[in-house]
């Protein structure tokens, strides 16, 4: 396989596939998005929170994307989290956060009506520090797929392929995505101490915490990674309600709860032969 780093996790590619164009899209996302990149566009943005800002194409197409993806999901895949994620302690790139970063606040996470956007400009009537990782990665996946027109492009496991590639899953097992996107959010490995407690990624806007949902890892099956990437998030961050959110909007998912019990969803069982699906 070809591959590089980027965006914090490996990025891979079938052998044959030119991987320079990928390389250098994955690059330009992570240096306009990345909040721990000093000259990143979004530092730029997140530098003044309140008021008028007038955005790249770029990052006004990605944020506009993101505000879809918190419409999509009762906003609890928000663009908003950026100050609460920064108040839990993750203030740096994670390979850099000490083992307890302290006593920490919780920050308030401002509703989506607090900011709008009409083309590249955006207003923000409440301070709002952005943070676009629930779709970055995603749409990067796929577009990435779109750049290579074929085989596949899998980020830190996010998957989107154009022919049929087999993927391992998280606790054990695997599967053969044929086309479309698969994705896992997880809290197994973006997780730290404050003062003792621990702390992770995935802010729930309700509580403006780090989620303490029972689920592990979820991984999503949909028509692109990044539709099933900002299902699987919310998912996770709705707990016990995850796989009848799921059923409802017939997506094929699979929850594995921090006790390694696995619940997979109607769509999941009836396209997953049983060998694989555990």
């Amino acid at each position: 396989m070809n591959g590089f780093r980027s965006m914090g996790c490996d990025v891979t590619l079938p052998f044959g596939v030119p991987v320079d164009d990928v390389r250098e899209l994955f690059a330009d996302r992570d240096n306009r998005f990345s909040r721990f990149r000093a000259s990143s566009e979004i530092n730029r943005v997140n530098a003044a929170p309140l008021g008028l800002t007038l955005l790249s194409n770029e990052f006004a197409s990605m944020l506009s994307l993101s505000i879809d993806a918190a419409g999509a999901t009762d906003g609890l895949v928000s663009p908003c989290i950026g100050g609460a994620l920064i108040a839990a302690g993750y203030d740096r790139d994670f390979a850099l956060l000490p083992s307890d970063v302290g006593t920490v606040v919780p920050a308030v996470v401002p509703p989506l009506t607090t900011l709008s956007l009409r083309g590249r400009v955006l207003l923000r009537v409440e301070p709002v520090t952005l943070d676009l990782n629930g779709v970055v990665k995603g749409r990067t996946v796929d577009d990435a797929l779109a750049l290579t027109g074929r085989g596949w492009v899998s980020a830190g496991g996010d998957i989107a392929a154009a022919e049929p590639v087999v993927v391992g899953l998280p606790a054990g097992g695997s599967v053969t995505l044929h086309g479309g996107g698969l994705a896992t959010s997880s809290v197994a490995k973006r997780s730290w101490l404050a003062g003792g407690t621990q702390q992770n990624h995935l802010i729930d806007p309700r509580t403006c915490r780090p989620t303490t949902s029972q689920w592990l890892h979820v991984t999503v099956a949909a028509a692109s990674c990044h539709v099933a990437d900002v299902a699987a998030k919310a998912a996770l961050l709705l707990a016990l309600a995850g796989p009848r959110w799921l059923d409802d909007r017939g997506l094929a998912g699979r929850l594995v709860g921090h006790d390694g019990k696995i619940v997979l969803t109607r769509a999941w069982q009836l396209r997953v032969p049983e060998a694989q699906a555990a």
